[in-house]
């Protein structure tokens, strides 16, 4: 909102100046031109005219620049918030259970992966554009003592946070695919142990030679 007002001060001060500024200096160039008595007092005034202008010209610049950095602070903090809040959020959904058979199991599987690419979405978040990692690295040159280790320290916060989701699904998917390929084993087994009953049975039925 600061920023905002600025700017249509920063526009209006500059619009008006300016033209009050040239009208100043065209009626001072007239005076010396015409070889008006007065005419060192008139350029002395003209130079202190143009000298203050300048001056003002630069503070309407330095106040944008504090504006435009104060803006990119708390832009980056909110973000980091926000995505900070994603990340934990996220990694409270990854669940616990592993199924107890193999269609539960392989189902649970295919809910991790779609979980996965979502989870895929918030690495742009965190590393590239608004990107935290990209802002704090950013902020934290133009700042220095308590302010940079606070970007810091949020820049640290979120990378531990992504990093712990990451582990989560990590260990969750092994997990599952463990699962699953230890249910497909027991089906092979029990199909190759009904098998092998089957043979055994026939093998009982047949006559015996005599």
């Amino acid at each position: 909102l600061l920023r905002d007002k600025f700017r249509e001060f920063s526009r209006d001060t500059g619009g008006l100046g300016q033209e009050r500024v040239d009208a100043a200096n065209a009626a001072a160039a007239a005076l010396i031109a015409g070889g008006h008595p007065e005419r060192a007092a008139v350029a002395q005034w003209q130079a202190g005219l143009n000298e203050a202008w300048a001056e003002l010209l630069e503070l309407v610049a330095t106040r944008a620049q504090e504006l435009a950095a104060a803006h990119d602070l708390q832009r980056f903090r909110r973000d980091a918030r926000q995505v900070l809040a994603q990340l934990r959020d996220k990694a409270r959904q990854v669940p616990e259970e592993l199924g107890r058979d193999l269609r539960a199991a392989e189902g649970l599987e295919r809910q991790h992966r779609a979980f996965e690419h979502d989870v895929q979405a918030l690495s742009a978040q965190v590393r590239h554009g608004t990107a935290v990692q990209e802002a704090a690295g950013r902020l934290a040159a133009a700042y220095a003592g308590p302010r940079a280790e606070e970007l810091r320290a949020q820049e640290g916060a979120v990378a531990a946070a992504w990093a712990e989701l990451r582990g989560r699904c990590q260990r969750r998917r092994r997990l599952l695919g463990d699962t699953v390929e230890q249910f497909r084993f027991l089906r092979a087994a029990r199909d190759l142990r009904l098998w092998m009953d089957g043979m055994h049975l026939q093998l009982q039925a047949r006559e015996r030679p005599r």
